[in-house]
Protein backbone atom coordinates (compact mmCIF):
# COMPACT_ATOMS: atom_id res chain seq x y z
CA UNK A 1 0.00 0.00 0.00
CA UNK A 2 1.32 3.41 -0.93
CA UNK A 3 2.03 5.87 1.86
CA UNK A 4 0.08 9.13 2.06
CA UNK A 5 1.08 11.83 4.53
CA UNK A 6 -2.05 13.97 4.84
CA UNK A 7 -1.46 17.70 4.29
CA UNK A 8 -3.03 18.64 7.63
CA UNK A 9 -0.75 16.25 9.50
CA UNK A 10 2.29 17.61 7.69
CA UNK A 11 1.25 21.19 8.46
CA UNK A 12 0.75 20.39 12.15
CA UNK A 13 4.17 18.75 12.46
CA UNK A 14 5.86 21.75 10.85
CA UNK A 15 4.77 23.92 13.78
CA UNK A 16 7.14 21.96 16.02
CA UNK A 17 9.71 20.62 13.53
CA UNK A 18 10.76 23.28 10.97
CA UNK A 19 11.60 21.79 7.60
CA UNK A 20 14.98 22.16 5.96
CA UNK A 21 16.07 21.30 2.44
CA UNK A 22 17.78 17.91 2.35
CA UNK A 23 20.20 19.25 -0.23
CA UNK A 24 21.46 22.59 1.11
CA UNK A 25 19.83 22.64 4.58
CA UNK A 26 18.12 25.99 3.96
CA UNK A 27 14.60 26.51 5.33
CA UNK A 28 11.90 25.28 2.99
CA UNK A 29 9.14 27.61 1.90
CA UNK A 30 5.53 26.65 2.56
CA UNK A 31 5.03 25.23 -0.95
CA UNK A 32 8.35 23.38 -1.02
CA UNK A 33 8.82 19.78 0.12
CA UNK A 34 12.00 17.85 0.78
CA UNK A 35 14.21 19.91 -1.58
CA UNK A 36 14.14 23.64 -2.23
CA UNK A 37 13.49 24.90 -5.75
CA UNK A 38 17.14 25.81 -6.23
CA UNK A 39 18.35 22.30 -5.40
CA UNK A 40 15.69 20.77 -7.65
CA UNK A 41 16.70 23.04 -10.54
CA UNK A 42 20.35 22.01 -10.06
CA UNK A 43 19.65 18.28 -10.34
CA UNK A 44 21.24 16.91 -13.56
CA UNK A 45 18.24 16.42 -15.85
CA UNK A 46 18.67 14.11 -18.84
CA UNK A 47 15.71 15.29 -20.90
CA UNK A 48 15.43 11.70 -22.18
CA UNK A 49 11.64 11.68 -21.72
CA UNK A 50 11.33 14.10 -24.67
CA UNK A 51 13.61 12.04 -26.93
CA UNK A 52 12.23 8.83 -28.41
CA UNK A 53 15.55 7.14 -29.29
CA UNK A 54 17.34 8.22 -26.13
CA UNK A 55 20.27 6.24 -24.64
CA UNK A 56 18.01 4.37 -22.19
CA UNK A 57 15.67 3.22 -24.95
CA UNK A 58 18.67 2.23 -27.08
CA UNK A 59 19.91 0.05 -24.20
CA UNK A 60 17.06 -2.36 -24.92
CA UNK A 61 17.36 -2.49 -28.71
CA UNK A 62 17.54 -6.15 -29.68
CA UNK A 63 17.03 -7.18 -26.05
CA UNK A 64 13.37 -6.49 -25.24
CA UNK A 65 10.57 -5.08 -27.44
CA UNK A 66 9.50 -2.20 -25.20
CA UNK A 67 7.34 0.83 -26.01
CA UNK A 68 9.46 3.54 -24.40
CA UNK A 69 12.23 4.00 -21.84
CA UNK A 70 13.68 6.96 -19.99
CA UNK A 71 15.62 8.14 -16.95
CA UNK A 72 14.98 11.50 -15.35
CA UNK A 73 18.45 12.36 -13.98
CA UNK A 74 22.07 11.50 -14.59
CA UNK A 75 23.38 9.39 -11.72
CA UNK A 76 26.94 10.44 -10.92
CA UNK A 77 29.10 9.71 -7.89
CA UNK A 78 29.12 12.42 -5.25
CA UNK A 79 26.22 14.42 -6.67
CA UNK A 80 22.96 15.07 -4.83
CA UNK A 81 20.85 12.63 -6.83
CA UNK A 82 23.30 9.82 -5.99
CA UNK A 83 23.16 10.78 -2.32
CA UNK A 84 19.34 10.79 -2.32
CA UNK A 85 19.08 7.37 -3.92
CA UNK A 86 21.77 5.96 -1.64
CA UNK A 87 19.92 7.24 1.44
CA UNK A 88 16.70 5.75 0.06
CA UNK A 89 18.22 2.31 -0.45
CA UNK A 90 20.53 2.00 2.53
CA UNK A 91 19.51 4.54 5.19
CA UNK A 92 15.76 3.97 5.49
CA UNK A 93 15.04 7.35 3.89
CA UNK A 94 11.62 6.40 2.52
CA UNK A 95 10.53 9.99 2.04
CA UNK A 96 13.22 10.37 -0.63
CA UNK A 97 11.58 7.65 -2.72
CA UNK A 98 8.16 9.28 -2.62
CA UNK A 99 9.63 12.67 -3.44
CA UNK A 100 11.69 11.38 -6.37
CA UNK A 101 8.65 9.57 -7.73
CA UNK A 102 6.56 12.74 -7.59
CA UNK A 103 9.07 14.94 -9.40
CA UNK A 104 9.70 12.20 -11.98
CA UNK A 105 5.98 12.07 -12.65
CA UNK A 106 5.81 15.83 -13.13
CA UNK A 107 8.55 15.65 -15.76
CA UNK A 108 7.14 12.59 -17.50
CA UNK A 109 3.59 13.87 -17.82
CA UNK A 110 4.79 17.00 -19.67
CA UNK A 111 6.38 14.93 -22.43
CA UNK A 112 4.59 14.54 -25.76
CA UNK A 113 5.92 10.98 -25.82
CA UNK A 114 4.18 10.04 -22.58
CA UNK A 115 1.79 7.12 -22.99
CA UNK A 116 -0.40 6.72 -19.93
CA UNK A 117 0.01 3.19 -18.56
CA UNK A 118 -2.65 1.01 -16.99
CA UNK A 119 -0.40 -0.04 -14.11
CA UNK A 120 2.87 1.02 -12.52
CA UNK A 121 4.99 -2.00 -11.56
CA UNK A 122 8.11 -1.59 -9.38
CA UNK A 123 11.01 -4.00 -9.82
CA UNK A 124 10.39 -6.47 -6.98
CA UNK A 125 12.80 -7.48 -4.25
CA UNK A 126 13.28 -11.07 -3.18
CA UNK A 127 11.30 -11.75 0.06
CA UNK A 128 14.58 -12.25 1.95
CA UNK A 129 15.88 -8.81 0.89
CA UNK A 130 12.48 -7.24 1.55
CA UNK A 131 12.45 -8.58 5.10
CA UNK A 132 16.00 -7.35 5.67
CA UNK A 133 15.46 -3.83 4.27
CA UNK A 134 11.86 -3.51 5.40
CA UNK A 135 10.66 -1.90 2.17
CA UNK A 136 11.17 -1.88 -1.59
CA UNK A 137 12.79 1.38 -2.71
CA UNK A 138 11.36 1.03 -6.22
CA UNK A 139 7.87 0.64 -4.79
CA UNK A 140 8.23 3.93 -2.91
CA UNK A 141 9.26 5.66 -6.14
CA UNK A 142 6.28 4.03 -7.86
CA UNK A 143 3.94 5.32 -5.14
CA UNK A 144 5.18 8.88 -5.60
CA UNK A 145 4.79 8.49 -9.35
CA UNK A 146 1.27 7.14 -8.88
CA UNK A 147 0.25 10.28 -7.00
CA UNK A 148 1.28 12.45 -9.93
CA UNK A 149 0.11 10.29 -12.83
CA UNK A 150 -3.10 8.98 -11.27
CA UNK A 151 -2.15 5.41 -12.22
CA UNK A 152 -2.40 2.48 -9.74
CA UNK A 153 0.66 0.61 -8.49
CA UNK A 154 0.54 -3.17 -8.79
CA UNK A 155 2.74 -5.41 -6.64
CA UNK A 156 0.82 -8.54 -7.60
CA UNK A 157 1.99 -8.98 -11.17
CA UNK A 158 5.64 -9.93 -10.70
CA UNK A 159 7.83 -11.53 -8.07
CA UNK A 160 11.53 -12.28 -7.66
CA UNK A 161 11.93 -16.00 -7.19
CA UNK A 162 15.69 -16.23 -6.61
CA UNK A 163 17.87 -14.28 -4.20
CA UNK A 164 20.87 -12.81 -6.00
CA UNK A 165 24.07 -11.03 -5.05
CA UNK A 166 24.47 -7.29 -5.58
CA UNK A 167 25.05 -6.18 -9.18
CA UNK A 168 27.28 -3.26 -8.21
CA UNK A 169 30.71 -4.69 -9.02
CA UNK A 170 29.73 -7.13 -11.76
CA UNK A 171 30.57 -6.90 -15.46
CA UNK A 172 27.86 -6.56 -18.11
CA UNK A 173 27.79 -10.32 -18.76
CA UNK A 174 27.94 -11.16 -15.05
CA UNK A 175 24.98 -8.84 -14.41
CA UNK A 176 22.95 -10.55 -17.12
CA UNK A 177 23.92 -14.02 -15.84
CA UNK A 178 23.08 -12.97 -12.27
CA UNK A 179 19.46 -12.05 -13.12
CA UNK A 180 18.59 -14.48 -15.90
CA UNK A 181 15.25 -16.12 -15.11
CA UNK A 182 14.91 -14.69 -11.60
CA UNK A 183 11.57 -12.93 -12.12
CA UNK A 184 8.20 -14.56 -12.57
CA UNK A 185 4.74 -13.15 -13.27
CA UNK A 186 1.50 -14.23 -11.63
CA UNK A 187 -2.19 -13.54 -12.21
CA UNK A 188 -1.33 -13.05 -15.86
CA UNK A 189 -4.93 -13.15 -17.05
CA UNK A 190 -5.81 -10.01 -15.10
CA UNK A 191 -3.05 -8.06 -16.86
CA UNK A 192 -3.62 -9.19 -20.44
CA UNK A 193 -3.81 -6.41 -23.03
CA UNK A 194 -2.45 -3.72 -20.67
CA UNK A 195 0.38 -1.19 -20.75
CA UNK A 196 2.83 -1.59 -17.85
CA UNK A 197 5.23 1.13 -16.67
CA UNK A 198 8.18 -0.67 -15.05
CA UNK A 199 9.98 1.35 -12.35
CA UNK A 200 13.47 1.11 -10.87
CA UNK A 201 15.80 3.50 -9.07
CA UNK A 202 18.86 3.42 -11.37
CA UNK A 203 19.75 1.82 -14.69
CA UNK A 204 23.34 0.87 -15.47
CA UNK A 205 23.55 -2.01 -17.96
CA UNK A 206 19.80 -2.70 -17.98
CA UNK A 207 20.25 -6.38 -17.09
CA UNK A 208 17.74 -6.38 -14.22
CA UNK A 209 15.14 -4.44 -16.19
CA UNK A 210 15.64 -6.71 -19.21
CA UNK A 211 14.95 -9.74 -17.03
CA UNK A 212 11.79 -8.06 -15.72
CA UNK A 213 10.65 -7.22 -19.25
CA UNK A 214 11.13 -10.82 -20.38
CA UNK A 215 8.90 -11.99 -17.53
CA UNK A 216 6.23 -9.33 -18.14
CA UNK A 217 6.14 -9.84 -21.91
CA UNK A 218 5.20 -13.48 -21.39
CA UNK A 219 1.70 -12.19 -20.59
CA UNK A 220 -0.41 -12.02 -23.78
CA UNK A 221 -0.67 -8.60 -25.43
CA UNK A 222 1.18 -6.77 -22.69
CA UNK A 223 3.12 -3.63 -23.59
CA UNK A 224 5.99 -2.46 -21.37
CA UNK A 225 7.62 0.93 -20.87
CA UNK A 226 10.48 1.68 -18.47
CA UNK A 227 11.28 4.61 -16.20
CA UNK A 228 14.14 5.05 -13.75
CA UNK A 229 15.18 7.99 -11.62
CA UNK A 230 18.90 7.69 -12.36
CA UNK A 231 20.93 6.90 -15.46
CA UNK A 232 24.43 5.63 -14.70
CA UNK A 233 26.31 5.63 -17.98
CA UNK A 234 29.23 3.22 -18.25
Amino acid sequence: MCLNLRPWLRGFSELFFPRNCKGCNSSLLHNETYLCRRCISNLPRTGFETWNENPVFQTFWGRAPIEFASSIYYYRKGELIQQLIHSLKYRNNREAGLFLGRIAGRQLIKSKLYLKPDYIVPVPLHPKKLRSRGYNQSELIACGLSETLGVPVSNELMMKIKHTASQTRKSHYERWENVDGIFKTREQQAFENTHILLIDDVITTGATLEACCNALLATPWVRVSILTIGYASR
